[in-house]
């Protein structure tokens, strides 16, 4: 523990004497702090002669994140977290964790802006793109809540992934509305073993051009490859390049907008040891055309896309969900690991993942079958309809969005796969339109797909994930939570089993007939913007039609303070 001690007072002294030997700085501290008990209760026929089988437990953590912001001037910037975690149940902090949670300095230097250590990086959605996890996008508070601890715990922020490197933007003006930017970054996703691994990076960025306020264009790069030695058992490398363009005009009444975005990827994997060689390459073309009123708040939307079936982008293919991992709460029946359900996927911090993966890992057809690795999802041709309103003018806010899919290729028999998603929804904010201002709000939203194949291999998947939410302000500050979510799934679909070169070997047909059933409700306390206090009760109901005895119930009472400051 004095270890420990010495390493916090190390840190806070660092930044003081920064502050006592530059001139004019600026030091700030700003931070979160959790605590979280859950009581956690395991039931259902799944579980009949499951003696040894855990059925309750109670857990939970402290933790505390310390930032500490340095600007010296406008040149050099540098923040750094802290965190001390501490789980409930041991004695006298001895399983208290410290460590060092994100870490980056930066600056501006004759309008060269710098930043390296720990970076965000974002670029396209076919190039660099951390994808949202398929939903109905109006769930209630009581669950996006849970979810928002997973992702701040897992670094998600936005459509960003964060990596250790450095990266650098400049930009030049040229005429009164045009302007010529460069963003460059380098990354390195894994390290060597100064053996017979090498290191792997990740370095590319943007050049773009704006003609003017309403027209821009850009190039962008994104390569993966490997610093081979002499000693590597095998040289990868994979290039993604994209040229966008994208037009945007405002008037008065309404905005119109239009983009569109043209690039390929090439792969190259060497095995050294018998200078085996596999290459691909493919293409991707998007364009979206969206018309929004500016009065009524009314938008409409028009996209397509054409992925190609060996189009690989590892920066925009990866999945921050992770359906192979085994969830923490109940992972074992008896000898047995617990499959993923639902409620895993916003209540489990162990099943994400922030770590750029190089083949296409494994996913759950049933969940998403569309885009399972978001808008750059390989072997797929999309046209897509959403119509949508702005509930800052009106109060409400409701949306609606088709997309009709196809295979280019077929996967698992040569007739092609074709995909129907609807996804929609609204909430209703009662409160505003009452004119009052307590928190009065009704969500409801909806996720139905289909995958059908009617010659050949036939196929037939069917899912619906329905939302309903509950947000009533009793009290000033003092709300009540609620809200429900159902999801089924059956028929028959293939599975593809892929190599380690990402290509499709083989297949294997299954059949599901599932369905899930989450109910929550509670209380939450808001002190300030900044500070809650929540408590609630979650049930989860699960049930395999196609076994016998496969109820499996999970109850918890989760109790979670935040504050922020």
């Amino acid at each position: 523990m004095n270890n420990m001690k010495s390493i916090i007072y190390s840190a806070l002294s660092l930044g003081f004497a920064f502050v006592a030997n530059a001139q004019g700085p600026e030091y700030s501290l700003n931070g979160l702090g959790r605590s979280i008990i859950t009581n956690n209760a395991l039931s259902g026929n799944a579980l009949e002669g499951a003696d040894n089988t855990q059925k309750g437990n109670v857990s939970g953590y402290n933790l505390f994140d310390l930032q500490t912001n340095l600007d010296l001037d406008s040149t050099f910037n540098a923040k750094a977290i802290l965190r001390t975690r501490s789980p409930y149940g041991t004695a006298f902090g001895a399983q208290t964790a410290f460590e060092f949670r994100m870490f980056s300095m930066g600056g501006k230097l004759n309008g060269l802006k710098y930043e390296f250590g720990d970076i965000r990086l974002e670029l396209t959605p076919y190039t660099i793109f951390n994808s949202d996890i398929a939903a109905s996008g109006y769930e209630s508070k009581i669950f996006s809540e849970r979810r928002e601890i997973l992702e701040y715990e897992n670094f998600n922020e936005g459509n960003t992934w964060l990596l250790q490197g450095v990266s650098a933007q400049y930009a030049w003006n040229i005429g009164r509305e045009g302007g010529l930017g460069f963003y460059g970054f380098t990354t390195r996703t894994s390290s060597s073993n100064e053996f017979d691994v090498p290191d792997r990076l990740l370095s590319g960025g943007r050049l773009e051009y704006q003609v003017n306020k309403k027209i821009k264009f850009g190039i962008n790069e994104a390569a993966l490859y490997d610093l081979a030695v002499a000693t590597s058992e095998f040289d990868y490398t994979n290039f993604v390049t994209t040229a966008d363009l994208n037009f945007e005009n405002k008037t008065e009444k309404s905005t119109i907008s239009f983009n569109t975005e043209v690039g390929g990827s090439m792969f190259s994997y060497t095995r050294n040891i018998d200078d085996f060689t596999q290459e691909y390459s493919d293409m991707v073309v998007s364009a979206n055309l969206g018309y929004d009123l500016t009065k009524t708040g009314i938008g409409f939307g028009l996209n397509f896309r054409n992925v190609g079936a060996t189009f690989f982008s590892p920066t925009a293919q990866t999945r921050r969900y992770n359906t192979n991992s085994n969830p923490m709460l109940f992972g074992n029946i008896e000898s047995q690991l617990r499959s993923q359900i639902y409620y895993d996927q916003f209540t489990d911090e162990d099943v994400y993942n922030a770590s750029i993966l190089t083949t296409l890992d494994g996913f759950l057809q049933a969940y998403n079958n569309l885009s399972p690795f978001g808008d750059a999802t390989p072997n797929r041709m999309v046209v897509g309809l959403e119509i949508l309103t702005d509930t800052s003018i009106t109060g409400f806010e409701a949306s609606l969005n088709a997309d009709y899919g196809q295979e280019i290729t077929g996967e698992g028999g040569d007739d092609l796969r074709t995909f129907m998603v609807l996804t929609g929804g609204g909430i209703l904010k009662i409160g505003e339109l009452l004119g009052t201002n307590r928190i009065i709000d009704i969500s409801s939203g909806v996720r139905f797909e289909n995958t059908s194949r009617t010659q050949g291999a036939k196929v037939d998947l069917t899912s619906l994930l329905l939302d309903v939410g509950l947000s009533v302000e009793v009290v000033k500050k003092v709300d009540l939570l609620g809200g429900i979510k159902h999801f089924n799934a059956s028929g028959n679909e293939y599975l593809a089993i892929r190599d380690g070169f990402n290509l499709v070997t083989d297949f294997q047909e299954f059949e599901l007939n599932a369905n899930e059933t989450i109910f929550s409700g509670g209380a939450r306390v808001r002190f300030s913007k900044q500070q809650a206090f929540s408590l609630n009760y979650n049930l989860a109901q699960f049930v395999d039609n196609n076994k016998d005895n496969s109820q499996l119930n999970i109850g918890q009472v989760f109790i979670n303070y935040t504050g922020k400051f």
